[in-house]
């Protein structure tokens, strides 16, 4: 006589039921399923109507059969951040001529306005399995939030302080004063270091060194200067660098071209004209509107996207894509600061520890014992909030790490010989033209492919 054999997955979710591989037919009875369902202590999600209907139509089924199946936990959705004005960033059309003044319109508050709110991580549903046993719910991330200057938060809203423009990059939202000169740089005005926007209406010839703890923008053409921004740098006129221009940036660089320059950006590198022997890198991408890119090397963490790369008279030109080397030192910080943070924290928990074993032999304390344990409580929270944003940091990081395989440059033109490309470890050298191709790291060997718009 066949027998009936229950197979429980591994999460714990399922339960089929399955005849053994006997050839004799099966002579059990719907409660003998009830039975064995009890005998292995499942109790829930257990599917009555399928068992029912399996011994009316015990010729027609189908082993093994699903007789029970739990409720998987719901993942909560993650916390984000919506700014609370409007944000004008100008899309670029690939025959259309760059109007500086469009590109990007920074917003202007004034001090008590609202700026954004960041809403929380939303809890996920619990789920429980063909046992009865509660699983646990997976929760939404909290928005990883790097308060900038002159931002207060109440209750999730964020706040100016100031009249002033809205610098944001990347996690971290400031608002700062804007410096303006309403020319060129020259021995009048000299160096600039400000902590907030810089609006330069002219030119800025060599040699000069322009910082922001903000944007940098310029109407103007940038010479062998040197410009620092911890948010973006945008540049009407172009980059002429005579190779000894540096212009890094945490945020985007934009820029009509960029001609013997070194030039860094934290996100990305916007183009619309050539990049000439120049040495480029971008966290993010690197993109060219019309222009080609000739000598030099060119670094994108994510894509890189050229109307041509190369030339005619083969000028060696290099281009390196990932930033392998950049997200380990990034993964290196964060891992740090967790460990730091993990020990103030359980130097708090000692602490507090000590203090309630005092209570609970005393019961009472002094008043300097009582607002040292009410410090002690709020940094626990503060540390406790700081290691889970480092920890969604840190998932973050391992995510973009992950994301090879969108890891590409686009030519749109003439990929010309004496090209050097390289991903990660993998390097090949162009030796022939190729017209409109995708460059992409395909099983480990740097693939050539036709390139469609569609």
């Amino acid at each position: 006589m066949a027998e009936l054999e229950l197979l429980v997955s591994k999460d714990k979710l399922t339960v089929h039921v399955n005849a053994s591989k006997d050839s004799t037919p099966i002579q059990s009875e719907e409660n003998d399923v009830y039975s064995l369902l009890t005998k292995h202590g499942i109790s829930f999600g257990i599917k009555r109507d399928i068992i029912s209907n399996m011994f009316s139509n015990l010729n027609d089924m189908h082993f093994p059969l699903l007789i029970a199946e739990g409720e998987a936990p719901t993942k909560g959705e993650d916390g984000f951040l919506k700014l609370e004005f409007p944000e004008k960033k100008k899309e670029f059309q690939s025959k259309e001529v760059l109007n500086f003044r469009n590109v990007r319109e920074i917003p202007s508050v004034k001090a008590g306005q609202l700026i954004a709110t960041v809403y929380p991580g939303k809890p996920g549903l619990p789920g429980k399995n063909v046992f009865g046993h509660p699983i646990r719910a997976v929760n939404g991330k909290p928005y990883s939030l790097k308060l900038g200057k002159n931002i207060v938060e109440t209750s999730g809203k964020l706040y100016a302080t100031i009249d002033g423009q809205v610098s944001i990059s990347g996690n971290k939202i400031n608002v700062l004063p804007v410096y303006e000169v309403n020319g060129d740089l020259n021995l009048k005005t000299g160096n600039i270091d400000f902590i907030g926007n810089v609006t330069i209406r002219g030119n800025v010839p060599s040699d000069y060194v322009v910082k922001a703890g903000g944007d940098i923008s310029i109407y103007g053409i940038v010479e062998g200067a040197q410009l620092e921004a911890d948010g973006s740098i945008y540049i009407s006129g172009g980059i002429v660098g005579f190779t000894k221009a540096s212009i890094q940036a945490q945020g985007d660089i934009i820029a009509s071209y960029i001609n013997q320059s070194q030039v860094i950006a934290g996100n990305n590198i916007e183009v619309t004209g050539s990049i000439l022997h120049s040495s480029c890198r971008a966290n993010g991408t690197v993109r060219l509107v019309t222009g080609s890119i000739i000598g030099g090397s060119i670094t994108a963490g994510k894509q890189l996207d050229a109307k041509d790369i190369g030339n005619a008279l083969h000028t060696k030109t290099e281009i390196l894509i990932g930033t392998g080397n950049l997200h380990h030192e990034e993964e290196k910080r964060i891992r740090v600061e967790m460990e730091t943070t993990n020990v103030q924290l359980q130097k708090a928990i000692h602490i507090l520890q000590k203090l309630a074993e005092k209570y609970k032999k005393t019961s009472t304390l002094s008043e300097d014992e009582i607002l040292l344990l009410k410090r002690d409580k709020l940094t626990q929270v503060q540390l406790t909030k700081k290691l889970d944003l480092l920890e969604a940091e840190l998932q973050d990081l391992s995510k973009k790490r992950g994301e090879d395989t969108t890891k590409c440059v686009v030519v749109r033109g003439n990929l010309y010989p004496n090209v050097f490309v390289q991903f990660g470890k993998y390097q090949r050298i162009i030796n022939q033209l190729f017209h409109h191709v995708k460059v992409q790291l395909v099983n480990k060997e740097i693939s050539i492919n036709i390139f469609s718009d569609n």
